[in-house]
């Protein structure tokens, strides 16, 4: 009988900058093993194991890293921008108003949104539209009208959002035929396949049945 070979089985190693890990000694070793790296890798490695404790629940960890990129003005500007848009992104269901203010800076000091998902005018629309009053509304539809402009992110997933933040608008405004031509839009995207044959998940609309009962009936 053969034997099996062990490799097989073996458990793959994480990053030590991509651990959840964030007790007191794995703070220590983070910081031991940040000092060793390439000055030039270290904004990096503290942007991304913020991302790690955001996954897995460490959101004020998680902002006390990327504040320290911030704070200290460290890394290029993509990796300054990208961080701006995590601040703002966990701030989003908490501190809506903490969330605009650094959408806005990501609009305002990195306008070409080089190392972000290249979304936040989207972002920004959407806390916007909540507030339900008719200059938020306006500036949400500039903003969505800017983000097309920009000719980026032009994932079925981006744009179904992009239709929904419309609808929302138009059913504001009371303007019917925009609804029923952004929720046949929105179904059409929706329906259409993987983007990227070896990756099938990454840009494919994700939606629940009750958003997509609303978009059949808004289509109507």
């Amino acid at each position: 009988m053969s034997r099996r070979r062990a490799c097989n089985t073996a458990p793959v190693a994480v990053d030590w900058f991509r651990s959840p890990d964030w007790s007191a000694d794995a703070q220590a070793e983070f910081e031991a093993r940040l000092r060793r790296a390439s000055p030039g890798n270290r904004t990096q490695y503290t942007r991304i194991k913020g991302i790690a404790l955001r996954e897995s629940g460490q959101i004020d960890a998680a902002r006390s890293l990327w504040s320290r990129i911030l704070e200290s003005d460290l890394g290029h500007e993509f990796e300054k921008a990208t961080t701006i848009e995590h601040m703002a992104d966990s701030y989003v269901g908490q501190d809506p108003t903490t969330a605009e203010r650094y959408y806005r800076t990501l609009l305002e000091e990195h306008p070409t949104l080089n190392g972000t998902t290249a979304t936040a005018e989207i972002s920004l629309s959407e806390l916007l539209i909540d507030k339900g009053d008719s200059a938020s509304m306006e500036e949400a539809l500039a903003l969505l009208n800017s983000f097309l402009e920009r000719g980026t992110s032009q994932f079925p997933s981006v744009l179904f959002r992009w239709h929904l933040a419309l609808i929302r608008i138009a059913l504001a405004t009371g303007d019917k035929e925009t609804v029923e031509r952004a929720a046949r839009t929105a179904l059409d995207l929706a329906a259409r396949g993987p983007v990227f044959p070896r990756h099938k998940a990454v840009g494919v609309v994700h939606a629940d049945n009750d958003t997509m009962k609303r978009l059949r009936k808004l289509a109507k």
